[in-house]
Order: C-alpha cells, then structure tokens, then sequence
C-alpha cells in the first residue's frame, strides 16, 4: 500500500517561476521582432557586413549622391569612383578623336630604282623578212670576244640553192644572212656572176670554228672570167653578209658559228 503525495501547495516560490517565464517569454517576443521589423522599422533592413579599409575608401562622401550597395565581390582597383552630386561635369580632352581600328605600321618601305635588265644577246635589227623560193630559213649563233649575237639566215642546203646563192637579187631580203651548208668539208670557192650586191664572206669549219673571210665585188654576166674567193682551209659553213657587216654580227678570228 503506497502513500498518498501531497500536492504543494500554490505559494510565492511558484508565482516566481511564473513571472521569470513570462519575462522571457516577452523578451523572446521583442528580439523576433527586433529581427522581423529592423531596430528603427526601415523600408528594406538588411545586415550590413563590415567595412574593410578598401570598402570604407570607397564610400561616397557626406552629401553626395547615393550609390546603391556594391557586390561583396567587388574590390577597390575595379570598383569606379562614385559621382558627386555638386561637382561639374567632367569636361572632355580637347583635340581630335584619335582613329579607330588597328594602329597603321610605321614601318617604311623604300622603292628603290628598277634594276637595269640583262641585255639578251644582240640581234642586228632588220625589216620584215621576204622569203626565197627554194630556200629554207635557220637560225644561227655567233660566239667571240665582243659576245654573243643571234641571228636569222636564207639556208642554202643543196645544189641548186648553193648554185643560185643570192644572185639577182638586191638586198638580203630582210635577213642577216645567207648561210651556205656542206654535206661533207670542202675547199671550194665562190665567184659573183650575176650577184647585184658586193658581199662578205666568211667560212667555218666542222667544228664551228672560223677559217677564213673575204670581201666579193659583183661580176656582170658579160664578164668571161670573175674572179673567185676561197677559204683558207677545209669548211662546212659559209656565210654571205653585206659587204662589211661580218664585224657587225661578231665575225671574226676566233668567233665560233653554232645553231640553237
């Protein structure tokens, strides 16, 4: 069998209790709404972290205008300076816009004088070529001392162009020559029996090299006997010029005819 408890009576000690619970109760009231309502009501509270020296620089001064709160993030070499409401407007540089776009180079290109051309290899100028019935046209080549010089040539290459040469004729037609070709080298000579033009000739032998040259007067057809011209020695080649031009194509001792 267990005893009864008494219940305690209410007395001052339980009045005490009560009155500690309601002060806390209403201080717990007072700090939520401290919190919920802000300490003065303001529109739009907010906790207000602390300034470092960077953030407290970059504070406007008193009267200026307001700036609105800066990211947390933001940094004093990036952040840029506030306005100030009484200050003037900045006035702008004087002088030109500098252009846009890349800078030009300043590196200058100087333009020398062309260089002069390397002259090819000379060719006495002539006048349009007139071709001879019977005979073909070569291209020859003159190698000595004074250089190089290129020309363009009637070609008797057999009998009967070899036998006709230029006779009749009054000029060289426009060409530089006449080159006389030999199937085998030879010691023959020429004569001018009807040739209407003094002429020059000069012989070379198989291996391109000169012979021997010499200045022909014409011979009539009423003439008997015309004098011939012959080389000094064996040819393959002979080439007929106006009289005194062999100098002007580079013919000479120790010049070398060729056919490129």
């Amino acid at each position: 069998m267990t005893e009864p408890v008494n219940e305690p009576s209410e007395g001052p000690d339980r009045r005490l209790t009560w009155a500690r619970r309601l002060v806390w109760v209403v201080l717990l009231v007072g700090i939520v709404a401290f919190l919920v309502k802000g300490a003065n009501n303001p529109p739009d509270p907010f906790l207000v972290p602390e300034e470092t020296g960077a953030e407290a620089a970059s504070e406007p001064p008193s009267g200026g205008a307001e700036e609105p709160a800066a990211s947390s993030t933001t940094t004093a070499s990036t952040a840029p300076a506030p306005a100030v409401a009484n200050d003037p407007p900045a006035t702008p540089a004087t002088g030109p816009e500098p252009p846009r776009g890349p800078t030009p180079s300043t590196t200058s290109v100087v333009v020398g004088p062309a260089p002069t051309p390397v002259p090819p290899a000379t060719s006495p100028a002539a006048p349009s070529r007139r071709p001879l019935p019977g005979f073909d046209e070569v291209a020859f080549r003159i190698s000595g001392s004074p250089g190089v010089t290129n020309g363009v040539a009637l070609l008797a290459d057999d009998g009967a162009s070899r036998r006709q040469g230029l006779m009749d004729q009054t000029d060289l037609r426009g060409y530089d020559a006449m080159v006389f070709r030999f199937p085998s080298p030879t010691e023959g000579s020429f004569f001018m029996r009807n040739t209407l033009i003094p002429l020059s000739i000069a012989f070379f032998d198989a291996s391109g090299r000169f012979v021997s040259s010499a200045d022909m007067e014409p011979c009539p057809d009423e003439v008997e006997d015309c004098p011939t011209y012959g080389p000094d020695g064996p040819y393959v080649h002979a080439i007929e010029v106006a009289q005194g031009d062999l100098g002007r194509l580079g013919i000479g001792p120790g010049s070398v005819l060729s056919f490129p």
